[in-house]
């Protein structure tokens, strides 16, 4: 493992887990309630389906949370799943998307990635994680956000 990956893996390790503790300390009612804008449990699985994306490069088609949930291809939303189901959920993604960056080679890391929402499809893979690493943090604000409108 290189310097990079091992940088690449610290960093995506401590934001999932960041992540993961703001939702932790959201209610277990309001896990599933809509407060500023998406409910906790949605933005749980939004980061998840956006990693498998682009990190993991998962083009299984069933993603239900990219933020497109207006177009016809995309299936009903599960946010309703539970907690534990979900949590479970990012744990998984987690874990995979960590290990991932562990394996990635000079090469892997200097390639292009899948990447939807470019105007190509595709954009430099070192700059599509640097956008997920924040689009995470983007996220764990939003829930932070929606936890002090409950107050």
């Amino acid at each position: 493992m290189s310097d990079l990956n091992t940088f690449l893996a610290e960093q995506f390790e401590a934001e999932l887990q960041a992540f993961r503790a703001s939702l932790a300390d959201v209610p277990e009612d309001a896990f599933t309630l809509s407060t500023v804008g998406h409910v906790p449990a949605w933005h749980a699985l939004h980061v998840c389906d956006w990693l498998r994306l682009t990190v993991l490069q998962d083009r299984t088609p069933d993603y239900h949370h990219l933020g497109w949930e207006d177009r016809p291809w995309v299936a009903p939303m599960n946010e309703d799943a539970g907690r534990a189901a979900v949590m479970a959920r990012l744990d998984n993604v987690s874990a995979q998307v960590v290990a991932c960056l562990k394996g990635m080679t000079a090469t892997d890391l200097n390639g292009m990635a899948f990447s939807p929402s470019a105007p190509t499809g595709e954009r430099p893979r070192l700059v599509a994680l640097g956008l997920h690493l924040r689009h995470i943090a983007y996220h764990r604000g939003q829930i932070q956000l929606g936890k002090k409108a409950q107050e």
